[in-house]
């Protein structure tokens, strides 16, 4: 059976194209459209039609992007009832640190405390008694961007002070420098090079006129040499170390470690996201020196340039739960920056549904 699905793009001129890519690859099971979300037509578009499944690409750059894609997120999905991927918790929480720690919180997952602060007076109180260090995060900002480590009550004060004044939190955007291969990444995009710097003019500016103003976010510090980035996706599970590369920051690192997952961590995968409705996202874990799990983030949508998330043995491959164990299946499953299987995930789900 063919379906017809709708690719929700966002103001980002790339993050849809690997949707595109694989959509094409599976032209005999699926036609497409592309429907630009932040267009003031966008509500006709999504409805001339009847779609199988709109297929959604939230954004990750403004503070009002993000705002704008999650309240038409929210009418098609909760008012029109028309199904939408990833789910509409997923991609709420996508790049809202306060939502996702909030999200957190209620359902009594493990994760490094978090305070959101909208009074600045109540701030300051808990900056002379919390401990330290303390992480501050703004609320979008991937890669480690957006993230400060704070040490002492002074450094804290600043912050929150800079915060709740019109100047607010600003953030970099642009080449991470803490990425390995930057020199392979560099080639790639001085293949256009007027394209790219029409794309990095534009983004820079709209992320330095996006300060975080009147509000805070602090997470209590956990010293770790390493944490784990692990992915689920439909049925398949994958999992890696990330390591610090510069700094104390290990968040867009991209540096890995092939270490092969425990059992413990699988599971802790698997039932978290069954119990609570999750069907394709990343969790970056910390794991303590007792071996117990906190999520420290969780995002629909990952850096995923690798075709595999995971190597057991020099064997690229993924875990499936099959018969109550857990087996390791080899292959390269994360192609298309994850997207082809994203796709065949979204097909099962259809074809299950006949």
């Amino acid at each position: 059976m063919k379906y017809s699905f709708a690719i929700l793009r966002n103001e980002n001129e790339i993050d849809h194209q690997f949707w595109i890519e694989a959509c094409q690859a599976q032209n005999d099971r699926v036609q497409f459209d592309v429907i630009d979300l932040t267009r003031s037509d966008w509500l006709q578009q999504v409805t001339r039609k009847p779609y199988d499944m709109l297929i959604a690409r939230p954004p990750g750059i403004t503070s009002w992007f993000k705002q704008l894609y999650d309240e038409r997120i929210y009418i098609i999905h909760d008012v029109l009832k028309i199904p939408i991927y990833p789910s509409c918790q997923e991609i709420f929480m996508y790049e809202n640190k306060r939502m996702m720690a909030y999200w957190l919180a209620a359902n009594k997952l493990p994760y490094p405390h978090t305070w959101v602060f909208y009074n600045q007076d109540e701030a300051l109180e808990f900056s002379r008694t919390c401990q330290y260090p303390l992480v501050a995060k703004t609320a979008i900002g991937s890669a480690g961007s957006g993230v400060k480590i704070l040490t002492s009550p002074g450094a804290t004060k600043r912050y929150i002070n800079q915060a709740f004044s019109n100047r607010g939190i600003t953030r970099k955007w642009g080449p991470n420098l803490r990425k390995v291969g930057l020199v392979q990444r560099a080639k790639k995009r001085l293949k256009k090079p007027g394209e790219y710097l029409k794309f990095i003019t534009k983004h820079r500016g709209q992320v330095a006129a996006d300060a975080q103003c009147w509000f805070v976010i602090f997470q209590e510090y956990h010293k770790i040499s390493f944490e784990w980035r692990a992915v689920k996706i439909g049925d398949s599970y994958f999992a890696h170390k990330k390591i610090a590369t510069r700094g104390n920051l290990i968040s867009g690192s991209s540096q890995v470690s092939w270490d092969g997952p425990s059992p413990e961590l699988l599971d802790f995968l698997r039932n978290t996201s069954e119990s609570h409705g999750l069907q394709a996202l990343a969790f970056d874990l910390f794991e303590t020196e007792d071996g117990k799990f906190l999520i420290n983030e969780l995002q629909c949508y990952f850096g995923s340039f690798n075709p595999h998330q995971m190597i057991l043995d020099g064997k690229p491959g993924r875990y499936r739960h099959i018969d109550n164990a857990w087996r390791f299946e080899p292959g390269e499953f994360n192609t298309c920056n994850s997207h082809d299987l994203r796709l065949l995930h979204i097909l099962q789900l259809l074809d299950g549904e006949k």
